[in-house]
């Protein structure tokens, strides 16, 4: 098990994506994390990085650009993020169970 230490103070969100994930529900890891959230879109535009987070490890880490409300009228007052993959982040495949 690996710590996650974040001394750093980042502003991070971390997302479950378990089963979208595991199902391979959507096209990639990216469209499993970035949208359709419930959550406080105020305090999440202030993330510094997004968590895809499945059965307790972290599978990928994003840097988010752009944090909006979702406009499908199937997740109304949900919101979505766009944002870059961090490809070699040190919290990558992190155990955060």
């Amino acid at each position: 098990m690996i710590d996650l230490d974040n001394d750093s103070n980042n502003r991070i969100i971390c997302f479950n994506v378990t089963h979208t994930y595991l199902k391979e529900e959507r096209p990639c890891l990216y469209e499993c994390v970035r949208k359709y959230w419930r959550l406080n879109g105020e305090r999440a535009k202030k993330a510094e990085y997004v968590f895809a987070v499945s059965s307790g490890y972290i599978v990928g880490v994003f840097k988010p650009t752009h944090c909006f409300l979702s406009n499908s009228d199937e997740y109304v007052g949900r919101w979505e993020f766009e944002g870059e993959d961090i490809l070699y982040s040190p919290y990558l495949h992190m155990d955060i169970s």
